[in-house]
């Protein structure tokens, strides 16, 4: 379902024949299941659905549609009521896609169910498709493992300096083993503060540096809740809340920003948790904003679901169901708290330290943003990728537990991260130019955080990781990025239009439902001609028009000099002067852009033989994508399933017959370009015959 990646990594697991795993499958093969299609009250179509030890895959009778669905991203699977149909099964996913499907028989029904929920939701992380790669890969193991050079990066921002310095003493994680081994304290905090503070903040998740905005000294740290209680203090946690004030010598105050709301961290603090007493904490502001907890965000997701997967749907109950979810009150109320921060830093020259009740969830979301908003860096597609190892991997956001990796509490499981990514969704709307990447690089983040294809993101916190010697039994995902780069560069990236900072809009008129994530299997909410996709296919082939442009200016340029020199040769020695050279095309004042054949006669010398080579194969008139409902191996086109240009015969093709690149001839940049198949065939082809 998300990625032609996905087909063949299945199709090698039953190649490697996991014997555990089929020995879990009850029914591998089950005959005229009905599968209920979308939006559609009494349209069913009858085909197999079949079990393999990594996909539940519905094959059409005419074999001609498929439909994959890791078992990973099974969010849930519920029996229905017998109908006269059959016994119904609903299969929900973490991308948003429902199947309902119908079995003839309930024992095979059941079988089916119990087989679901022991291979979604495995006991080990060992039992992951992670640690399952099929051994002909063609990513290279450590590709994308080695990106994020955490010292380099703070280097980057400026540290050290005068005031700030990074510690070792997190090393072995003696500190904080939810935290990474490399941190950032103010200068004049001492060992004995730093592991004070520690141990008076929850799971000893203490203040440590976030970001550091050069231009004013002013930083934002994050931590966790401190474990204050009624009236508990510690003199060494208000000892380095006193430092960081004192690490940006250009305001006299500093914020504390606590992401919940105030009635849950009063709650918190008669557990013996809560807030830090204004009164015992100098120069310090502390502001309560409202970000409700994981519960509440799971629910308003479970509500906004209901309302998009309504079978007759009406403008009125989708605008109120909408509203009743709540879901766009929470992603405005993250970007509110994220807004107020950049504020301080940027307006007002004033650090913030930010947390919530562990410093792992919306500390992560709010942290992130803000540095988002701040940091163009942060909006390249490199820099994004270190944004969320920095903010997410390394400061220990709960990625297995929140988005179900394994068969643990239901109640842990919550969209945090996915929020995050539909709130920079609501930011590159406001700013189309300002990101380097495009929405398909968001929808991929989404699906892959459950997939468990690729170790990036198992685990919950930088020590998991080591323990589980990630680099040296899975893949990295920004290894799968890197090779396929040319997919997410958004093509209305402009460098130099947003070099500063950007403060999104939190104006409720202004943000939008983000249909291209939860509609996305619905092809009647998507338009048949998308706008990047157009904008990417434009782009693209003004690039390869550009270079051969370029190559022909070259070769007109080399022939100019070659002439003039045999002319002056000529001249010097007496040879007969009478020249010609002919230029041939299908049109009399235009180039073919099948040929080119330029001849030259001057008394028996010719020029090389690499000039009077005939352009073969540059297409001038590429392929309206609106015109093509399906690719030539068959593939229907659809929001999930893309479009794609051959850059040499301008063919429109699926992701897999151009997932090759090469160097095309008669191009000026020697720059590899997605072809298809054929034409990678025939360029190797006429290469090889020219030498």
């Amino acid at each position: 379902i998300i990625g032609n990646e996905l087909r063949e990594r299945a199709f090698c697991s039953l190649v490697m024949d996991d014997q555990r795993k089929m020995n879990l499958i009850r029914s591998p093969k089950v005959e005229k299941v009905l599968l209920k299609q979308n939006n559609k009250v009494r349209a069913y179509t009858t085909g197999t659905l079949c079990l393999t030890p990594s996909n539940l895959i519905f094959i059409e009778p005419t074999g001609a549609k498929e439909t994959w669905v890791l078992y990973h991203h099974i969010s849930s699977v519920e029996r229905l009521p017998l109908t006269t149909k059959g016994y119904p099964l609903l299969v929900k996913c973490y991308t948003f896609l429902i199947l309902h499907l119908v079995f003839p028989r309930e024992s095979e029904c059941v079988n089916v169910v119990d087989s679901i929920r022991i291979l979604s939701h495995p006991e080990k992380y060992e039992q992951l498709c992670a640690f399952q790669p099929p051994p002909h890969w063609e990513q290279p193991r450590h590709s994308g493992w080695v990106m994020y050079d955490v010292v380099g990066e703070y280097a980057r921002m400026g540290i050290p300096n005068q005031y700030w310095e990074m510690s070792i003493l997190n090393a072995e994680y003696e500190l904080c083993d939810s935290y990474p081994s490399h941190l950032c304290f103010p200068k004049a905090a001492t060992k004995d503060v730093i592991f004070g503070s520690a141990r008076f903040r929850s799971r000893g998740r203490l203040p440590a540096l976030s970001y550091f905005y050069k231009p004013n000294n002013s930083s934002m740290c994050r931590s966790a809740q401190p474990l204050s209680g009624v009236s508990k203090r510690s003199t060494e946690d208000e000892q380095l809340i006193q430092f960081i004030l004192q690490a940006n010598p250009n305001s006299s105050f500093m914020y504390i920003v606590d992401t919940r709301p105030k009635l849950n961290a009063m709650a918190n603090r008669a557990a013996g948790k809560g807030y830090e007493n204004t009164g015992f904490y100098n120069n310090v502001i502390y502001q309560f904003i409202g970000i409700q907890n994981i519960h509440i965000m799971r629910e308003s997701l479970q509500k906004l679901v209901e309302v998009t997967s309504s079978e007759q749907l009406s403008m009125t109950h989708f605008l109120n169901g909408l509203e009743a979810s709540g879901w766009l009150r929470h992603i405005r109320s993250i970007l509110l708290t994220s807004l107020a921060i950049v504020k301080a830093m940027v307006d007002e020259g004033t650090s913030v330290l930010v947390h919530c009740s562990d410093g792992w969830d919306r500390t992560a979301q709010t942290c992130s943003l803000a540095t988002l908003m701040i940091d163009p860096f942060y909006r390249t597609l490199h820099g994004f990728m270190i944004l969320i190892e920095k903010e997410w991997l390394l400061f220990g956001h709960k990625f297995s537990y929140r988005c179900g990796h394994l068969n643990t509490d239901p109640k842990d499981v919550s969209p945090v991260f996915g929020q995050f990514l539909e709130c920079v969704w609501q930011m590159k709307n406001q700013f189309p130019t300002a990101f380097e990447f495009n929405d398909d690089f968001l929808l991929t983040l989404h699906d892959h955080v459950y997939s468990c294809q690729y170790g990036t993101f198992l685990g919950n916190s930088e020590l998991e990781r080591l323990k589980m010697d990630l680099p040296s039994h899975t893949y990295s995902l920004w290894g799968l990025i890197w090779q396929r780069l040319s997919d997410y560069l958004n093509p209305l990236y402009d460098e130099m239009s947003h070099q500063g900072v950007i403060k999104v809009s939190t104006d409720i008129k202004l943000l939008r439902y983000w249909s291209g994530l939860y509609n996305r299997f619905n092809e009647s909410a998507h338009p048949r001609e998308l706008v990047e996709e157009k904008v990417s296919a434009i782009a693209q082939q003004n690039v390869c028009l550009d270079s051969h442009i370029s190559y022909l200016t070259k070769q007109v340029e080399l022939l100019k000099n070659k002439f003039t020199e045999l002319s002056a040769r000529a001249v010097e020695n007496g040879w007969d002067t009478g020249a010609e050279c002919v230029a041939t095309s299908n049109q009399s004042d235009e180039l073919s852009h099948d040929s080119v054949v330029l001849k030259k006669q001057y008394s028996g010398h010719q020029l090389e033989h690499s000039m009077l080579q005939p352009v073969h194969g540059v297409t001038f008139h590429w392929k309206s994508l609106r015109s093509v409902s399906q690719c030539q191996c068959g593939a229907p086109f659809s929001y999930v399933q893309r479009k794609y240009h051959c850059s040499r015969c301008g063919e429109v093709l699926c992701h897999s017959c151009v997932d090759k690149q090469i160097t095309l001839p008669f191009h000026a940049h020697h720059k590899p370009q997605r072809c298809c198949r054929s034409c990678c065939k025939e360029v190797k082809l006429n290469k090889r015959t020219m030498s």
